[in-house]
């Protein structure tokens, strides 16, 4: 299994595929903060004759596990950045999803768009406020019952509990994964280092961001970007169409695709729709 060693830590890495000069490499950055890469993800078919690579950041997966005081927005910029050299990687597109997103954004913004190509932000995550405020609308779409055990269980702080995790399950399947047996699965996952981060950075559901994000805004922030942008969300996805499509209009080379039928998992749903999406983004850069 390929590893980078740097001072963080050590990196583990999947790169499939050959760029040549008129198709640069594709970085993709998963969700979390603290999730891991699918080395088998339908994200390596992308038709387009170029190298894809993913890895997991550093604290979850494969990779080496972290401090406390290393889970911070930095630690994973500077992890990026390190991971960029190892590779020589001069020019690339820079792509992720969910907390993704936050971190192609940080990286643009702190190296002023230095050897980035292109940006795609999948169900993006800019401000945390924002994502809790669409996620009141949702949870309010549920049924009283089950809005009172999400709400009640916040007040008490017992989101440890079956009825809330239950519950939780509920949503999940409606706005992240909308197929059932693959999120038992992905939630069966175990990722101990990553769930560490996740609750240090964000907390303990998607519902509400109680960690060291619950501040993050970075909305003003959009305008800066000058290289052509995609967006993508699904149609029931909890970073929903209406907050992507308003982070969107801050781009001026921007476009904005919304997958029909999918949540947040786009990839895990509707991977042919979004590697077309993609596809046509891409061969015209």
């Amino acid at each position: 299994m390929p590893y980078i060693e740097h001072s963080l830590g050590k990196t583990f890495y999947t790169a499939r595929g050959r760029s040549t000069k008129k198709t640069k490499p594709l970085i993709w950055l998963h969700g979390g903060p603290g999730g891991f890469h699918d080395p088998c993800s339908d994200l390596f078919n992308l038709k387009t004759s170029r190298k894809i690579i993913m890895y997991d950041q550093i604290g979850g997966g494969k990779s080496s596990p972290i401090e406390s005081s290393q889970m911070k927005i930095d630690t994973f910029v500077n992890e990026l950045d390190k991971l960029i050299s190892s590779w020589q990687l001069k020019e690339f597109h820079l792509g992720g999803g969910s907390w993704g997103t936050t971190l192609a954004l940080e990286y643009y913004l702190r190296k002023k768009g230095q050897g980035v190509n292109s940006l795609i932000f999948q169900s993006p995550m800019f401000c945390a406020q924002l994502w809790q405020d669409d996620a009141i609308k949702l949870i309010k779409k549920m049924p009283v019952n089950d809005q009172k055990i999400i709400n009640y269980c916040h007040e008490i702080n017992a989101t440890d509990s079956k009825v809330y995790q239950d519950t939780m399950f509920k949503y999940y399947l409606k706005h992240v994964l909308r197929d059932k047996d693959k999120l038992k699965d992905f939630l069966k996952t175990k990722n101990p280092n990553g769930k560490q981060v996740y609750q240090h950075m964000w907390g303990p559901s998607e519902f509400k961001a109680s960690g060291t994000l619950k501040k993050y805004n970075r909305v003003s922030c959009l305008e800066k970007i000058t290289v052509p942008t995609l967006f993508i969300c699904g149609q029931y996805d909890e970073a929903t169409p209406d907050s992507t499509r308003m982070f969107s209009t801050k781009v001026k080379k921007s476009q904005l695709k919304v997958i029909t039928g999918a949540s947040h998992a786009i990839i895990k749903e509707k991977p042919e729709a979004m590697i077309k999406v993609i596809d046509n983004f891409l061969i015209k850069l």
